[in-house]
């Protein structure tokens, strides 16, 4: 129950940072918000949820992460409410970027509760295998929703749906998750965390909206880190990064999620601009994606324990390579069934097998007391590599002197070659089963 509960929980926090992709035409028709502005109903949620993750995963550890769970879900829940009943720009906005901070609140202290529920070893791997397959289903599954949805309910439903699920997984979380806390209760360090928070917005606000704020960004983190080597009891813990796996599986995750945002992105505007599909049909194309993602990942947990997180890794970035080299070569009077499918199902095949290894090394070897912080600190490598590798692969594909397709065609040819360069970064992940004094 307390597995089903939290993956019930992230698949609403991952599906709603791609759900707005197939809906922003109606969203920007029905409420008048200017092309130029539009990009920020995505960035109002991915500032708040990407900046605060590890913050509230410290938090989560100080305070009980079964109480910053419920209050952080009740939040999303009524900021979801919002978000759908919003009938101007600024209300919109403003409900996206609380959807975010409640997104925030969640997301850490749900993977930590799972991370403490079950100990290191093969459990552990089962469950974030289940883990993995709602984060790269949520994923992709969020284009196939946001396309069914917008074309049959309207735009307004793909935040208003989370409204009964929200209500449903905070009834049975008060009744079944138990709470979960470092012990010695320090108080957090508030300093760190308003320095830590804004300088990742400012980073992911450069990442997207503007360059200028890069300079901001450097100056809060960089003053972030002086002060954290002083502190008694720090935020980011500079021993955390000091594990071989944790850093590499961060590193890792934030290509990876970058490289395919970017991939995911282009094949929806491939789909609907060059290919002229609606929306529904777009959504219907990801469906036998996402199924390929939900029947391999939660099989990838076991395959972890039996084969190690390397194995599983390189034969999950070589898939997800080449299914973006594939991409790379759509043609402009192509068709999804001859060109587009079998690409997405290598990527599906990559992706279902390289969100388990990421997520088992990355939380190999840390102390209970640190699991929080280290949840926060794999969320926000994936929010921030998404959106960092949207806006670099994005601009890369919007400089083509051609045609828009073949922008398109630079941008995933270049998303595939990310996906090589991991490779050797992979090599330093251990062959076998990490234990706590391997991880080192």
């Amino acid at each position: 129950m307390t597995l089903l509960l939290l993956c019930a929980a992230q698949a609403m926090l991952i599906i709603d940072v791609v759900v707005v992709n197939v809906a922003i035409p109606a969203i920007r028709a029905d409420l008048g918000i200017p092309g130029e502005r539009i990009v920020l109903v995505a960035v109002a949620y991915t500032l708040t949820f990407g900046s605060l993750l590890i913050v509230f995963g410290r938090a989560g550890d100080l305070l009980g992460r079964r109480r910053l769970f419920l209050y952080g879900l009740t939040l999303f829940t009524l900021a979801s409410l919002a978000t759908g009943l919003a009938q101007s720009e600024w209300q919109l906005l403003a409900a996206r970027a609380a959807q975010g901070a409640g997104a925030a609140m969640v997301a850490p202290t749900a993977l930590a509760l799972l991370t403490t529920a079950f100990a290191e070893g093969s459990g552990r791997n089962r469950a974030l295998g289940y883990w993995g397959a709602v984060g790269s289903a949520g994923a992709i599954g969020g284009q196939l929703l946001g396309g069914l949805i917008t074309s049959t309910l309207g735009w307004r439903w793909i935040f208003l749906i989370n409204v009964p699920i929200g209500l449903l997984v905070l009834a049975a979380g008060r009744r079944h998750l138990t709470e979960s806390r470092a012990t010695g209760t320090a108080p957090l360090d508030l300093r760190g965390a308003a320095l830590l928070a804004g300088g990742l917005a400012a980073a992911i606000l450069a990442l997207t909206v503007s360059l200028l704020l890069a300079v901001i960004a450097v100056v809060l983190l960089v003053a972030f880190a002086v002060g954290e080597r002083r502190h008694p009891d720090p935020i980011l813990d500079a021993g955390l990064l000091r594990i071989a796996t944790v850093w590499r599986a961060n590193l890792l995750l934030a290509i990876n999620a970058g490289a395919l945002g970017a991939t995911l992105f282009f094949t929806t505007m491939y789909l609907q601009e060059i290919l002229d599909h609606p929306a529904v049909m777009v959504g219907l194309g990801f469906a036998p994606v996402t199924l390929v993602v939900l029947i391999v990942s939660p099989r990838a947990g076991a395959l972890v324990t039996r084969y190690g997180p390397r194995t599983l890794l390189t034969w999950g970035f070589l898939l997800l390579a080449a299914g973006m080299f594939l991409l790379a070569r759509l043609p402009a009077d192509g068709s999804y069934l001859r060109d587009a499918l079998a690409p997405l199902l290598l990527i599906a095949l990559g992706s279902g097998l390289s969100y388990a290894p990421l997520f088992v090394a990355g939380t190999t070897g840390v102390p209970d007391d640190r699991q929080g912080v280290a949840s926060g600190l794999l969320n926000s490598a994936q929010e921030l590599g998404a959106a960092a590798g949207l806006a670099v692969l994005g601009a890369l594909a919007a400089a083509a002197p051609e045609t828009t397709a073949a922008g398109y065609r630079i941008g995933l040819l270049a998303a595939g070659a990310a996906m090589l360069t991991c490779l050797p970064l992979i090599r330093g992940i251990p062959a076998g089963s990490t234990s706590a004094r391997e991880a080192h």
